[in-house]
């Protein structure tokens, strides 16, 4: 085993178990790397040192996620766990072999172009909203009926608070990004734009973002917070 795939080494760092989530797995990284990027250590005597470590960290982290892609599950964790993160496939009901379909039971071909077709009406509706709500302004999509913005709606205890909207934080991953802002309008150089607004990456997350109030990003504040 290299120094790159020490896995007991990488866990020691995190501080967790090798039988540990794929969720807890992938917050510990996000959390070490904010801690030991150099942004956040600007002008320290330790740059480098901290540099070492993310670098060390990056190659153990990707060598995990391999490895689980692989095997579907983290290294040194357990067979059970694979079942844990494993999708459940529901059987489908069959029809015992020594039985036929009951006529009544069959719908009329009618019946079956009506049903088709209201499926295909909700699957518009549903694509036409997901169009108007990628298209909406941030601003305006963050403020409730009587012009109370999320936050203040959450802050009051209203039940109207959007408990699943999530914020950009700064160690994100880019389908986390992706997840929250949508797909960027231009991507380069590590740096996704989003109109007047962007994001840059580093070693495979959020290091740093500008949210302009032309097009605002789902941010707590248009720069990170140090």
């Amino acid at each position: 085993m290299t120094d790159e795939t020490d896995f007991l080494d990488l866990y020691a760092k995190l501080r967790l178990d090798p039988g540990c989530s794929l969720e807890d797995f992938k917050q510990a990284y996000r959390r070490h790397v904010a801690m030991w990027h150099p942004d956040r250590r600007r002008g320290s005597r330790a740059d480098q040192l901290a540099a070492a470590r993310l670098q060390r960290l990056t190659a153990q982290y990707g060598a995990a996620m391999d490895f689980h892609r692989r095997h579907g599950r983290l290294p040194g964790a357990s067979q059970a766990a694979r079942a844990v993160d494993a999708v459940p496939v529901v059987p489908e009901t069959a029809v015992p072999l020594h039985e036929t379909p009951r006529k009544d039971t069959v719908p009329p071909r009618a019946t079956q172009r009506a049903v088709v077709t209201r499926w295909w009406l909700a699957f518009a509706v549903v694509a036409i909203g997901g169009v108007a709500w990628s298209t909406w302004p941030a601003s305006e999509a963050s403020q409730g009926l009587d012009g109370e913005t999320a936050e203040d709606v959450a802050i009051s205890g209203g039940a109207s608070a959007p408990s699943a909207l999530k914020a950009l934080t700064l160690g994100m991953m880019p389908d986390e990004v992706i997840g929250i802002e949508g797909e960027p309008t231009r991507r380069a150089d590590g740096r996704w734009e989003y109109g007047p607004s962007w994001i840059r990456f580093e070693q495979g997350v959020v290091v740093d973002w500008y949210s302009s109030p032309l097009r605002r990003l789902r941010t707590e504040s248009p720069r990170p917070r140090s």
